[in-house]
């Protein structure tokens, strides 16, 4: 009961300090109200926002009196098409090239563009047209199509001699009228195509035999010649002069038809004959060149009691490169067919294979300078009253003028 009167003393006191704590409170705020009065407004001086030399007015911007230039210096990228440049894209890169394929069927690529440039690169003019228009065949949409029609322009006019000031530009000098066949020249049968050339052969026999020929042509004329040739027969020694001259003999197409006559003179026993020759040669157009002709000749002797030796033979020659060739040869020869007064007829049928190559290159667009040698192997597969020879091994060369 003692501590209920100071309970009372606490409280009271408590109630009046916070009491008296409230009325200060209210004094203070209403002296701060007193010392800025509210109905005046709040006059600022904005120069004291101002830093020093604000002031002074800044000059207006410098007017551009001229317009802006257009950059048309050379550096300028182009993005755009232009079909004239297409013509003069080049590929000098290989490894590009071979990144380079066909978009669409019938469509080239610029490697194979470019090996058909170097395949052309020692062919006539015909030949060459002929490959680019086989070209145009298998590759109808080639991107340089332009440049292959040009060129087949070339050529034509080239053939045909139709030239006009600058159209022979890259082209031979000579016209395909005038330009050379080159053909092969055989071993045992006559040369088909008049050229100036010297051939030489020799030839090794078994049993027993030792012959070879010399034979010398000139070419007076594109299409004729004459020759003469020192050789040894089976009827001895001889010395044959003739002419031929090519009916046909076209480069173009590869085409050569020849007639010739040569007087065949024996030396042991001595007598003359007289030998018209026919020959024919197709020109296929297999790797470098496959040349097959054919041959029929007759000899017709003057001496007494004699019946016509008839000769006729097949020779083909391939040329996988301009280097070296391979080629076979068959030779017919018989005499007394269907005469009475002989019970058996005379037949002596061989067949030559071997090669040859190119032992000096060509020194002009006609193939004059070249030297070719060869080396081949000759069987008698049917002899009859010839057994002096049943095969042998044959040696030869061939000069071009």
């Amino acid at each position: 009961m003692r501590r209920l009167p100071q309970l009372c003393v606490l409280i009271a006191s408590a109630l009046f300090a916070g009491s008296a704590f409230a009325a200060d409170k209210k004094k203070d705020k209403k002296d701060d109200d007193d010392e800025i009065p509210m109905e005046k407004p709040l006059e600022v001086d904005e120069s004291d926002f101002k830093d020093a030399g604000d002031d002074v007015a800044e000059p207006p911007p410098t007017r551009l009196e001229e317009a802006d230039k257009e950059e048309t210096e050379g550096d300028d990228l182009d993005f755009g098409d232009d079909e004239e440049e297409g013509d003069d894209i080049k590929f000098t890169d290989d490894d590009e090239q071979q990144t380079v394929k066909p978009r669409e069927k019938g469509e080239d690529t610029a490697q194979l563009y470019r090996d058909t440039q170097k395949k052309c690169k020692d062919m006539t003019p015909d030949e060459e047209q002929l490959v680019w228009e086989e070209y145009l065949r298998k590759y109808p949409k080639t991107l340089f199509a332009d440049r292959i029609e040009e060129r087949m322009e070339e050529l034509s006019a080239v053939m045909f001699g139709e030239r006009v000031p600058g159209s022979d530009k890259g082209a031979r000098q000579v016209d395909a009228v005038q330009r050379e066949l080159n053909w092969s020249v055989p071993w045992g049968l006559s040369p088909i195509d008049p050229r100036s050339h010297i051939s030489v052969g020799v030839q090794w026999g078994f049993p027993s035999w030792f012959g070879g020929k010399v034979d010398a042509e000139y070419a007076f004329m594109r299409q004729a010649s004459a020759h003469v040739l020192l050789g040894r027969d089976f009827a001895g020694g001889v010395v044959q002069p003739g002419a031929k001259y090519a009916i046909i003999k076209s480069s173009r197409t590869g085409t050569i038809l020849t007639a010739g006559l040569d007087a065949k003179i024996n030396m042991s026993p001595t007598f003359v004959a007289f030998r018209p020759i026919v020959s024919f040669g197709q020109r296929l157009r297999v790797m470098d060149g496959l040349d097959i002709s054919a041959q029929v000749a007759a000899d017709f002797e003057t001496r007494e009691a004699s019946d016509i030796r008839y000769n006729w033979g097949l020779h083909g020659e391939l040329r996988p490169n301009k280097i070296v060739s391979v080629f076979w040869e068959w030779s017919w020869d018989a005499k007394y067919l269907g005469n009475e007064d002989v019970k058996d007829s005379f037949r002596f049928f061989t067949t030559t294979f071997g090669l040859k190559f190119n032992a000096q290159k060509a020194k002009t667009d006609q193939g004059g300078g070249r030297l070719d040698a060869g080396v081949g192997a000759s069987y008698a597969y049917v002899q009859n009253y010839w057994g002096f020879y049943a095969g042998g091994v044959d040696l030869m060369g061939d000069y071009y003028f």
